[in-house]
């Protein structure tokens, strides 16, 4: 069996921004082994008490209003 090639960049599904995948927290449950936000965007969460879907909303408002 062939081995696959680990991905140097994926999307953050809170921002929809591609990183580098030194940029995401392992996280053994998932299948990339990677969580799905960034740390840029998990930290964010953290510090400032907003949950995840209304970050979300918020990055969404932002990009399409800038587009």
């Amino acid at each position: 069996m062939a081995r696959r090639k680990k991905a140097t960049a994926k999307q953050c599904a809170m921002t929809g921004m591609t990183f580098p995948t030194n940029e995401f927290y392992a996280n053994n449950n998932s299948k990339d082994g990677l969580h799905a936000y960034s740390k840029k965007a998990d930290n964010f969460r953290r510090r400032t008490g907003v949950n995840a879907a209304d970050l979300r909303t918020m990055f969404t408002n932002l990009f399409n209003t800038t587009a």
